[in-house]
């Protein structure tokens, strides 16, 4: 099958429209953030796509897991923490988490749900936000598929500042597959760059979403300067390490 053919909006000025309404898409959807994790509600696909599902989210979560135990990082910066779904697996297995995200919303549930004293929140613009200190893993689930490719290297930049001698990053992100959305969103297009996303109540949003491949995004790594060792599940996920070559 041929690599994706990547295309970035047409402006800068596209970029700044979209992200606005993909913090406010996240902020809005936030109490049913979850049900995309579960699989209920709109997101149920039948028993055969969940099991499916299940199936490539142990895989991630055990490889994550794995990781931690293998390189042994004290400090983790986390990029778009998100509900929490992940900053879980996180704070038990280290000294200290710096969890980000833009949306309030998703950080009042993270914070609920991990209920950790080394947690340290911070709400912000990731792409507006620079770090103060350096940590030994910079980690992300399902936040590189919303990076514009006109914003790809500046948040790789970032990454590189943040990241301490014989750092790493993790990446876990979204592979293309027509049955990981819900059921009521149009499927989505693998090259377009963005995808229209709605609520429970109706309303729609359009957002970033790039679809990458293990070797697509190994390549455009290396062209950020990052050496990156990745691979997919069998359907739903791309996932594993990046680490600065320069």
């Amino acid at each position: 099958m041929p690599e994706p053919i990547h295309r970035p909006p047409a402006s800068a000025a596209d970029d700044d429209a979209l992200l606005d309404a993909q913090i406010a898409y996240y902020r809005a959807r936030a109490p049913e953030y979850d049900a995309w994790w579960l699989r209920t509600g709109r997101f149920d696909r039948g028993e055969e796509n969940n099991a499916a599902w299940r199936a490539d989210v142990n895989a991630v979560e055990r490889a994550a897991i794995a990781t931690l135990a293998s390189r042994r990082p004290t400090s983790v910066l986390e990029l778009a923490c998100g509900t929490g779904l992940f900053t879980r697996h996180l704070a038990p297995r280290v000294a200290s988490v710096t969890a980000i995200d833009a949306a309030p919303e998703v950080i009042a549930i993270n914070r609920a749900r991990v209920a950790a004293s080394n947690v340290d929140y911070v709400q912000a613009d990731i792409f507006a936000w620079q770090p103060q200190t350096r940590y030994d893993c910079v980690f992300m689930s399902f936040w590189l598929s919303h990076v514009p490719h006109a914003r790809f290297d500046a948040l790789w930049a970032m990454v590189r500042r943040a990241l301490a001698p014989n750092g790493f990053a993790y990446i876990i992100d979204s592979a293309h597959d027509q049955t990981s959305t819900a059921v009521d969103h149009p499927p989505p297009d693998r090259q377009a760059g963005v995808v229209t996303r709605k609520l429970d109540d109706g309303r729609e949003y359009r957002i970033v979403k790039v679809f990458w491949t293990p070797e697509a995004l190994t390549a455009r790594l290396a062209a950020s300067g990052f050496s990156a060792d990745l691979q997919s599940t069998a359907r739903y996920f791309v996932y594993g390490s990046a680490t600065n070559a320069r």
